[in-house]
């Protein structure tokens, strides 16, 4: 029964290591490419938001972009980024409260902090690679 156990544990520990391995190389995997695309897709949108608000289109929609925007900039996966990134969300975070709350000049000037964020990131990016 003990080397059962023993068996068993270095079983579930061998299991625990190589999953823990394939995560983290798996995140390690993201290319330049991928990286540059989600930075330029996130500031398009952050961009066509701005634009839509400044033509008065419905808070309720824009709110929605505001979250699209924080689903496209979450393939900015690097280490270097991540503090960066985080900030720039929370950015767009307010400003899609401030859309839901009917603050849209609140929100207007999230969002063009949000864009300044995100060209910061992009300049940050392409210098380190």
């Amino acid at each position: 029964m003990n080397t059962f156990k023993k068996i068993l544990v270095s079983s579930v520990l061998a299991v625990s290591m190589a999953a823990i391995t394939a995560t983290a190389s798996a995140a390690a995997a993201t290319s330049y490419e991928t990286v540059q695309a989600a930075i330029d897709n996130t500031q398009a949108k952050v961009a066509e938001i701005i634009a839509a608000a400044n033509n008065g289109t419905d808070n309720e929609v824009l709110a929605e972009m505001v979250s699209d925007a924080r689903q496209l900039q979450k393939d900015i996966a690097n280490n270097v980024l991540d503090l960066k990134r985080n900030q720039a969300s929370n950015v767009l975070k307010q400003a899609r409260t401030a859309f839901k709350n009917n603050e849209v000049d609140v929100a207007k000037a999230a969002l063009t902090d949000a864009a300044n964020r995100y060209q910061e990131i992009e300049q940050l990016y392409a210098a380190n690679h």
